[in-house]
């Protein structure tokens, strides 16, 4: 996605969560997570329509939070 819409898709942010003991113990049994400006859009699956429309409208809340 990143080569076709690289001025919506900026470079992503990799975060190891086992570094991080608050991290682990709040995303663990999540990963991988998935934020748009500071958004959480998705855990475990992302799919393009969602994370196309989070960059393009603004994000927005999953449905179930972890």
């Amino acid at each position: 996605m990143r080569e076709d819409h690289r001025d919506l898709v900026p470079e992503p942010t990799i975060v190891d969560v086992d570094t991080d003991e608050d991290l682990r113990s709040r995303w663990g049994d999540h990963v991988p997570v998935t934020f748009v400006d500071g958004t959480l859009i998705a855990y475990w699956t992302l799919d393009a329509d969602t994370f196309m429309s989070a960059l393009c409208d603004g994000p927005t809340l999953p449905a179930v939070l972890p």
